[in-house]
């Protein structure tokens, strides 16, 4: 039976919140996700006001690039610092703990691993779908996606996805304000249906989205805030 995975109530609050940051105000930001969202009960979350307090500390004493990402299934916010960068890939962590220890890689935006996490995302082959979203192109790709499992085998998931492009949207989340087009990545693997979505600039870069991690923690909405 296919499994449509969808975002929850907690990650549009998730995205809202985090557009108030400097004393802005994401005005589009419960339309970014209204094409992934359906109908759930209510989950209560960290209080929005503590994490936008939290944004505002970090870009306020912090320097470099800054991140938060909001998981659909474990109902909580992650600001980002980045650590490490390796030719296009870029190494995140949580900025007040876990200093290295639990981690996101990416790829111009596209989660690519995962440590420290359950169930991590080795690595991950999305040369396709990444040439298309940066490009702001429609058209087909495969993406790879290798995960450990509970007995420390390398699990891979390979999907075939569709990608279109969509309207032009303002993104104004934290430092960033600019104009974005919607990428949207539909993904099919076997049973497992999920959709991804970008918003990326004029350079390329993508600024904010929705992406599937994993069966474990689901959507994952990561924002660019510097």
């Amino acid at each position: 039976m296919t499994r449509f995975l969808y975002l929850t109530s907690a990650l549009v609050a998730g995205l809202a919140l985090a557009g108030c940051s400097n004393g802005r105000k994401d005005v589009d930001a419960l339309s970014f996700l209204k094409s992934a969202t359906a109908p759930k009960t209510a989950v209560v979350v960290e209080d929005p006001a503590q994490v936008q307090v939290a944004v505002n500390e970090a870009l306020n004493v912090l320097d470099g690039p800054l991140a938060l990402a909001t998981f659909e299934k474990t109902n909580n916010n992650v600001i980002l610092r980045q650590i490490a960068s390796n030719g296009p890939y870029r190494t995140w962590t949580s900025w007040t703990k876990d200093t290295e220890r639990r981690s996101i890689t990416t790829r111009n935006g596209l989660i690519t691993a995962t440590r420290g996490l359950r169930n991590d995302l080795m690595s991950s082959d999305v040369d396709q779908t990444l040439a298309l979203v940066s490009s702001r192109s429609s058209g087909n790709a495969t993406r790879v996606q290798r995960y450990l499992d509970g007995e420390n085998q390398i699990v891979e998931m390979r999907a075939q996805c569709s990608i279109s492009r969509g309207a032009s949207t303002r993104v104004r989340v934290g430092a960033i304000d600019r104009m974005t087009v919607e990428m949207t990545e539909n993904c099919q693997s076997g049973d497992r249906t999920f959709r991804n979505i970008y918003r990326v600039d004029g350079s390329g870069r993508v600024v904010q989205s929705v992406q599937w991690l994993s069966d474990f923690y689901g959507l994952t909405v990561v924002q660019t805030l510097r």
